[in-house]
């Protein structure tokens, strides 16, 4: 056929070219390379870990793990906004690359002061916030504390409205039993024993969370930090400062100090949920029930994922990431 004669058909006989041109993207299996150098900063005589990337004079975009995780959670998802300022991902203390010293109270306010003097510590100003897990926890205390110092705040699998706090046991655990059973659980000698002796959140939670079969190499990364059974007292105590029936009462009033800030008329700081169905913590129900009721707030789909969704879709959280913080000039 000749060009001219081609050009004169009807765009439908290209579908074919469109199609195969529009999936030579294709979706990879995220990487498990870890290409940052180390970093180390020392809070009350103990070296707090963390990476940087991207542009470096730029405002800082802060990335804060939960459990059993650090900051290699977030390796796939920062490449996504290394053009938008100066990436940082943290380690909490007991965490990552982070000291573990065996004496330390890793409550729930010690992780809350980590965060706090870590930002003081290297002096970040205009913080765009990207927290998962508890991690969501500690940072939002700051947040609500320094809203002058945050330009927007990501979330993903956050202990918030409308679940959490979760003050009528018996009627969360009508919906959720099987998390609610674990949470009692984690308080007991038995939870000491899973939890601690067991590894059981690296060796089996992370993996239930996530949808896609991890390959050994990441495995290995997460076990990596927790490889001494007297180093993992840290994990089980984040389960444990959940509060159950308004206690322990001071996170409990954590809970509703951010709850409230999220909700308030005159919050004006961005925020985004990034979220995937099922979830684990956070439901579509949930998110849109955040879109109905937060002010100042956007959620957004990736697809299929559970907890740990930065392993199952780091690019769908990556661009949803980016996208939110161009359209909001963060």
């Amino acid at each position: 056929m000749k060009d001219n004669e081609r050009n004169a058909l009807p765009p439908i006989q290209y579908a074919d070219v469109q199609w195969r041109k529009a999936h030579e993207h294709k979706t990879t299996v995220p990487s498990p390379e870890w290409n940052y150098e180390s970093q180390f900063v020392e809070i009350d005589g103990n070296h707090i870990h963390f990476v940087e990337s991207g542009d470096l004079s730029g405002d800082p975009i802060l990335f804060i793990h939960g459990a059993p995780t650090w900051s290699y959670l977030w390796r796939n998802v920062m490449p996504y906004v290394e053009n938008r300022g100066r990436c940082i991902s943290m380690d909490l203390l007991g965490f990552g690359k982070s000291d573990k010293p065996v004496d330390h109270e890793y409550g729930y306010f010690n992780h809350v002061e980590i965060v706090r003097k870590f930002i003081e510590k290297l002096d970040l100003k205009n913080i765009t916030f990207v927290i998962h897990d508890w991690g969501f926890n500690y940072a939002m205390e700051y947040i609500v504390d320094h809203e002058e110092n945050v330009k927007g705040a990501c979330f993903s699998e956050a202990l918030m409205l409308p679940r959490y706090p979760i003050d009528d046991t018996e009627a969360y655990g009508k919906e959720c039993p099987g998390v609610l059973d674990m949470y009692r659980t984690m308080h007991s000698d038995m939870g000491e024993f899973i939890a601690i002796e067991q590894n059981l959140f690296v060796e089996r939670v992370m993996q239930e969370h996530i949808y896609r079969l991890m390959t050994q190499e990441e495995m290995m990364m997460y076990r990596a930090p927790f490889f001494n059974a007297e180093e993992r007292a840290p994990i089980l105590q984040m389960p444990r400062d959940v509060p159950l029936d308004g206690e322990p009462a001071d996170i409990r009033t954590s809970y509703e100090k951010y709850n409230n800030w999220l909700r308030a008329e005159n919050k004006t700081v961005p925020t985004l949920h990034v979220f995937a169905t099922p979830g684990a913590v956070n439901t579509p129900e949930d998110a849109e029930w955040m879109c109905n009721n937060l002010k100042h707030h956007e959620s957004a789909w990736i697809g299929t994922g559970i907890h740990y969704i930065q392993e199952d879709n780091p690019e769908g959280y990556g661009r949803s990431l980016y996208d939110w913080m161009r359209r909001n000039n963060l």
